[in-house]
């Protein structure tokens, strides 16, 4: 673990961390326990955690986080405004709020980026006087370009171009002090293609603090957790029918957070109902750090029934949780949630076939035999889930994060450690 010094001309104040949190408004997803972990693990290290969050934040975000500031919001998703526009109003933003605290050393960074806000960032860069440089990690934790056919992707990849041309104009120095990242190697790959430029693949950073694995055997009957915010990507329309059809082969109970984030209101309707069925129970709402780590330890299988198209690519903060709570999981097919399964690195079950990716009855039915194979297997998975939380835990964490990131600094400044050289291993690039 690193521990910071002031810098020369700075005696009397540490490096800060500084997040840009832009879509840090409630405790439903993971930014807010991923900021919780960020902003503790930077005290511990010594840094000065200054976190910009959205400024609609609710009471109970601001009250966790005293340090921040509810000062931003989100223009990236603006059908209304081009690109240019778009990216010229959030670097306009941390014009605002950062130029005036900025130091040369802090470390910036963006855990959820798009190419707006990775062009934006790059534009501030440049902008900044050298005393103000700091080092700045964008992470592009999900190829949203590929989800909406041939014409968005082909919007969206015209855009990654233009910020291929913003990185390739700055200056070495600057470019040096620049750092793209995705979570998962295919993902680095098709974005350091696209834009021209080196992504590392970097850890991921849940908070394990809370997350231990739980002892003893499962219940009976065994609870299934399905949690997380509710969107259909995230087959949360399917998850009463998979209920129903898991209850007609296996005795099982449910436990269930609804916390709608972009249902229809038929889609919520439907989601709703689950309430009232039997073995079910249900959690309303965000969930603060303590209850929703409580939601896992007193489960015994937790079921993800994602599409796959988006999760192709993209890794999930809740299997990542899982993992660290030694918690078996039911996934589908052809998505980085399944490869974590089928290379050993999380216990559980995968269902379906890639090239169907139905939503229908027969994916319903898929996911419900699936979960019947875990459940008739449920203590050698548990065991086996318990065993691999530690590995994961050493892999992925805020601790974890922040060593990988003072690693790539090194690397960049030439100073790396022999044991920090290796990771240049994990660039990906163009």
């Amino acid at each position: 673990m690193t521990h910071y010094r002031p810098f020369p001309g700075d005696r009397v104040k540490p490096v800060q961390l500084i997040g840009i949190l832009h879509r840090l408004a409630g405790r439903t997803g993971h930014r807010f326990n991923q900021a919780l972990g960020l902003e503790e693990e930077a005290l511990r290290r010594g840094l000065a955690p200054l976190l910009l969050i959205h400024a609609d934040a609710e009471p109970e975000v601001r009250a966790a986080l005293p340090r921040a500031r509810a000062v931003l919001h989100d223009p990236v998703f603006r059908p209304d405004r081009s690109f240019d526009e778009r990216t010229a109003e959030f670097a306009a933003m941390l014009h605002a709020h950062l130029d005036a605290s900025v130091r040369r050393g802090d470390r910036v960074l963006m855990t959820i980026a798009t190419q707006c806000e990775a062009r934006a960032l790059a534009v501030w860069l440049r902008d900044l006087p050298a005393r103000r440089k700091p080092w700045i990690l964008v992470l592009f934790p999900s190829d949203r370009w590929n989800r909406g056919g041939a014409a968005e992707r082909e919007r969206q990849v015209a855009e990654l171009e233009v910020l291929g041309a913003e990185v390739r104009a700055l200056s070495a120095a600057d470019r040096r002090r620049l750092l793209l990242a995705s979570h998962t190697r295919g993902l680095a790959a098709e974005l350091a293609g696209i834009v021209g430029a080196p992504f590392a693949v970097a850890p991921m950073l849940e908070d394990p603090r809370e997350l231990a694995p739980a002892a003893g055997s499962p219940a009976h009957p065994p609870r299934i957790a399905v949690l997380g915010g509710a969107r259909r990507e995230k087959g949360s329309h399917r998850v009463r029918a998979i209920a129903a059809a898991c209850r007609r082969r296996a005795a099982a109970r449910f436990l269930v957070q609804i916390a709608n984030e972009t249902l229809t209101a038929g889609e919520l309707a439907e989601l709703e109902g689950i309430a009232g069925d039997s073995g079910v129970e249900v959690l309303r709402g965000p969930l603060g750090r303590e209850e929703y780590s409580r939601a896992l330890r007193e489960s015994d299988l937790l079921l993800l029934p994602y599409d796959r198209l988006p999760y192709r690519q993209r890794p999930s903060g809740i299997l990542s949780e899982a993992v660290l709570g030694g918690l078996p999981v039911v996934v589908p097919r052809g998505t980085w949630l399944a490869e974590q399964v089928e290379t050993g690195t999380a216990a559980g079950v995968v269902y379906g076939d890639v090239a169907g990716e139905r939503e229908g009855d027969g994916e319903i039915e898929a996911t419900a035999e699936a979960v019947a194979l875990a459940l008739a297997d449920l203590a050698a998975l548990r065991a086996r889930a318990r065993s691999l939380a530690h590995g994961w835990r050493r892999a992925h964490s805020p601790g974890t994060f922040l060593d990988w990131l003072e690693g790539e600094i090194a690397r960049r400044e030439g100073t790396a450690p022999a044991w920090r050289e290796r990771l240049g291993g994990l660039l990906v690039r163009p």
